[in-house]
């Protein structure tokens, strides 16, 4: 008896963990979709072995305590797949004010079938709370399912955190007939809602939230890099070109200008991004960016400096909803591209890059290109393809890199 107790604690332990790694692992520069499915087959391992335990995986789970974002992930996902209200309503009381709960809380939801949520996300949708409502715009906009008059009750209620996550929720669905309603709040007095609002509107195809997008990247916060990716791909060729020339003449704003050059993905950025490879302080920043541009994988054709010390781990992003902050330390898992090879490369190879277009890691966007990338590229690459997707395929939903890899497998099988 202790043996299994054992084993049901290991399995409890080991699926917050490791969720918890999934959850780093599906925004990082080092991962594809083959990883993320690999990471998840190493999860639901554990939360299948928990399920079978039934009530004694329940009491394992709740043991654990909640505190961390994992424990709430595993709390959540159990307690509906044993259809244990009491304890889905407990867990929702205690990650109320927890922000680092959110995002494991709707990573659960997204995780369980349909089939299992029938009644819980009506009735997130329908309380008078603003954070189950708040869940419930999550787990709708991780399904890409509309929240319908939910979503016009989000938009209209006070709690700014209920009303940014509806606006979110406007671009990731691909609700264009909802433009208006996002441009409505484009000088929101709460940044959160102000970049949702902008970030959606622009998706979607507004020209009105372009000055508001630049503000946010050029501004440190967490928003800063889902500004950059968006922005610079909103913009004329000519614009964008000005646009980041002012990045790039900022006192921070070098690795921000190299980056918006990738996402850009014109090969007239591939000579001054490779002057940038004997710069101690981006040239890996500078490396993904000639990746993007080129599609070449500078790992895989062994074109990297090996450095002398293996850099830290990244640190975990708190940012309650999981999107990419700012911080330089998400460069870490970047590979550092070796001057001369990269030189020796590029003399070879750059008459396949004409300056002058639109490039997504080295072929010109295109649906059936971009569907590529999404299939085969790393997780960075895979999102900026999804938004490149998204605005020549506007009122369609925002393909999701960082759902569940079986399901998103699917999806592009599907086409």
């Amino acid at each position: 008896m202790k043996l299994l107790e054992d084993v049901i604690e290991e399995h409890a332990e080991e699926a917050a963990f490791l969720w918890q790694q999934r959850d780093m692992a599906v925004r990082a520069p080092d991962f594809d979709l083959d990883d993320v499915m690999e990471w998840d087959e190493r999860v639901e391992a554990h939360l299948d072995g928990l399920l079978i335990a039934g009530e004694t995986g329940w009491q394992t789970t709740a043991a654990l305590g909640f505190d961390d974002p994992g424990e709430f992930f595993i709390g959540l996902w159990l307690a509906i797949a044993l259809g244990k209200k009491d304890c889905v309503d407990a867990l929702l009381l205690a990650s109320e004010d927890n922000s680092e709960a959110h995002r494991a809380m709707i990573s659960a939801l997204g995780w369980l079938t349909p089939d299992k949520l029938q009644g819980v996300v009506k009735a997130l949708l329908s309380s008078d709370s603003p954070h189950r409502h708040y869940l419930g715009i999550g787990a709708c906009a991780v399904h890409r399912v509309n929240p319908g008059k939910a979503l016009d009750l989000a938009l209209k209620r006070e709690s700014p955190a209920l009303r940014a996550r509806g606006l979110k929720a406007i671009g990731e669905l691909g609700l264009i007939e909802r433009i208006t309603e996002a441009e409505s709040d484009l000088d929101h007095p709460d940044s959160e809602c102000r970049f949702w609002a902008s970030w959606s509107a622009g998706l979607l195809g507004s020209d009105k939230a372009i000055n508001n997008l630049k503000s946010f990247a050029i501004t440190d916060g967490s928003r800063r890099r889902a500004a950059v990716e968006l922005v610079i791909k909103l913009m004329p060729l000519e614009a964008a070109h000005s646009w980041i020339r002012e990045l790039a003449a900022q006192p921070d704003g070098l690795r921000w200008a190299l980056m918006s050059a990738g996402y850009l993905g014109d090969p007239f950025y591939l000579e001054p991004v490779m002057k940038q490879f004997t710069n101690d302080k981006v040239a890996q920043v500078a490396g993904e960016a000639f990746e993007n541009i080129t599609g070449l994988s500078i790992y895989e054709q062994s074109l990297e400096i090996i450095p002398e010390t293996v850099p830290n781990d990244e640190e975990e992003n708190d940012d309650q909803d999981g999107d990419d902050s700012d911080q330089s330390n998400d460069d870490a898992a970047l590979v550092i591209p070796d001057p001369e090879k990269m030189a020796f490369w590029y003399t070879s190879n750059h008459q396949q890059f004409p300056a002058g277009q639109r490039l997504n890691c080295g072929k010109p966007i295109s649906r059936h290109h971009l569907a590529h990338v999404l299939r085969s590229g790393k997780q960075r690459q895979r999102r900026s393809a999804a938004i490149d997707l998204a605005i020549i395929n506007r009122g369609a939903p925002l393909f999701e890199t960082r759902a569940k890899g079986q399901v998103q497998l699917e999806s592009l099988e599907k086409g």
